[in-house]
């Protein structure tokens, strides 16, 4: 007899989206439950709309923020600290209170535009003096408590600042003039570029472009005290990536971690795949990483990483091996509590490859499979013929490219100042692991172009399942649901009344509550779609 299952999934949720020119939604959707069956698939997906006069979906109530004059909501930032989510656009910043984002007396504003020097500047260097140079706001972190920081592309000479958050408004010096920083190898020059930011413990980790040319693309580590630290151009660490996001995974905890291990920041992109030796220009997925101790070489790699290592990551096909090879997005789904090992890794992912240019996959990677690729074989690359070789001899000691570990302590190796020339000459040339880290699958769609990701672990009645939420380059979001190890798009919401990407998707599973104690728990998910 088939056992049923209730899992309590909701759509009691806010969804702030936010269309590429001008606009803000807050969607507010109704409670459902979602009852599946061991022996059963689900096969009916539900529609929705947030736009009036579609008779074949259910509507939905919108609430909606826009400012006349603005557009290019390039930045957002949902802020738990404060219950604010603060926008960055072209020239402007917005301070909006997710109790209800429409209300006028509950948003600040301010605005960070470009001296004309500059724009005469930018257009003299051969930019488009109406498209190219403003302040597109692509940096919106929080530092601390009490600080946000922020970045711009300044009319292709990037520019970065600090927000009070108190009085929403840049800090300025003993003289009244805006406390402005370098962004070059912070914040990109084009607005166009993809570029990620991250912040640690102070310290401004960022994926980017260093120069006005965009042909420089670097992994920088600014901020703090600490050395500001780059990867290395003229090894070709990078191969014109594009970047689609970072993440911070505190390995060192729970404390008294086994092997005294550091916590890493992990980097998403695509790049030129130089390892292949086709004939076109093959793209392949990458993960990277960087321990948070790296603080450079002594006389090997001063300023430059120590620890930066890539791997490839390859969704594809069981049967056939075609691979979705371009990377749109990735969710880093960690779990509750310190089991940093069980962190999976969710992308949305499309092909270069005629038949499939216009399909989408979900791929899930695991951080078994990431810990055993980053501790498993380098390659080498042959610098007369260019072709890459699995690297088979002994390795130098402590483990190329590996954070500063107990072992590594109690051989005098405090720091990677400490490490042995011959260690950092091997990871110079040895940055790409071997190991490609697999994953089939999880869904697949046809003539459907994914854009982003977020997911969401739910308790059901028996187990945890994950639920995603997936967007689309012609404006619509799929709920999916993983039941009897099978993914399932459960929901289909048009967002938009004409087709645009969704660029950006946040969500804030924290907000929960019950109608009555008996009830099962409401999630309130809050998103930002661009």
């Amino acid at each position: 007899m088939d056992i049923r299952q209730f899992i309590s999934i909701t759509n009691k949720c806010h969804v702030l989206i936010k269309i590429h020119d001008s606009l803000c939604l807050n969607i507010l959707g109704n409670y459902f439950y979602i009852k599946t069956f061991r022996k059963a698939h689900i096969n009916v997906t539900r529609v929705s709309t947030m736009m009036k006069g579609l008779g074949h979906a259910k509507e939905r109530s919108a609430k909606r923020f826009s400012v006349d004059g603005v557009s290019n909501y390039t930045s957002l930032l949902l802020s738990k600290e404060d219950d604010m989510l603060y926008v960055g656009a072209r020239e402007a910043l917005f301070a909006l209170s997710l109790s209800d984002i429409s209300k006028d007396k509950l948003q600040k504003n301010m605005t960070w535009g470009t001296p004309v020097g500059k724009r005469e500047e930018c257009s003299f260097k051969g930019k488009n003096l109406e498209t190219d140079c403003f302040n597109y706001i692509k940096i919106l972190l929080r530092l601390n408590s009490t600080h946000l920081y922020v970045c711009g592309t300044y009319a292709f000479s990037p520019i970065c600042a600090y927000i009070n958050t108190s009085t929403f408004s840049l800090e300025r010096d003993d003289s009244g003039e805006v406390l402005m920083e370098d962004g070059r190898s912070r914040c990109p020059f084009n607005p166009e570029y993809k570029s990620t930011a991250i912040i640690v413990d102070g310290e401004l980790y960022a994926g980017t472009v260093s120069n006005f040319q965009g042909n420089e693309p670097v992994i920088y580590k600014s901020l703090g005290h600490g050395t500001a630290l780059k990867t290395e151009n003229s090894l070709n660490w990078l191969q014109d990536p594009v970047f689609v996001g970072s993440a911070y995974i505190e390995e060192s905890q729970p404390t008294g971690n086994p092997v005294g291990d550091d916590d890493k920041i992990y980097f998403f992109f695509s790049e030129a795949g130089k390892e292949f030796d086709f004939f076109d220009n093959t793209i392949v997925s990458r993960i990277a990483r960087v321990c948070k101790g790296d603080k450079g070489g002594e006389r090997v790699l001063q300023k430059k990483w120590t620890t930066f290592l890539k791997a490839q990551l390859l969704c594809s096909l069981p049967d056939d091996g075609f691979p979705f090879n371009i990377i749109q997005d990735m969710f880093v789904l960690k779990p509750m509590g310190d089991g940093w090992e069980n962190t999976v890794f969710y992308g949305v992912f499309t092909s270069q490859y005629k038949g499939a240019s216009g399909s989408s996959a979900v791929c899930a990677f695991t951080m078994a499979q990431v810990e055993r690729a980053f501790s498993g074989r380098y390659r080498e690359v042959n610098r007369e013929s260019q072709q890459w070789y699995t690297y088979n001899h002994p390795l130098p000691e402590p483990r190329p490219g590996a954070c500063v570990t107990s072992r590594a302590r109690q051989a005098g190796i405090q720091s990677s100042l400490h490490m042995p020339d011959k260690v950092l000459n091997f990871v110079k040339d040895h940055f790409l692991m071997d190991s490609v880290i697999r994953s089939p699958p999880l869904l697949l769609k046809r003539n459907v172009r994914y854009t982003q990701i977020a997911v969401h672990k739910i308790q059901g009645m028996e187990r945890a399942y994950d639920v995603l939420f997936i967007g689309t380059d012609d404006g619509k979001l799929h709920k999916a649901i993983n039941t009897n190890d099978r993914m399932h798009i459960i929901e289909e919401m048009t967002l938009f009344a004409t087709p645009q990407p969704v660029q950006h998707i946040e969500l804030d599973p924290q907000r929960v509550r019950r109608p009555h104690p008996f009830s099962p728990p409401i999630l309130h998910y809050i998103f930002s779609i661009t």
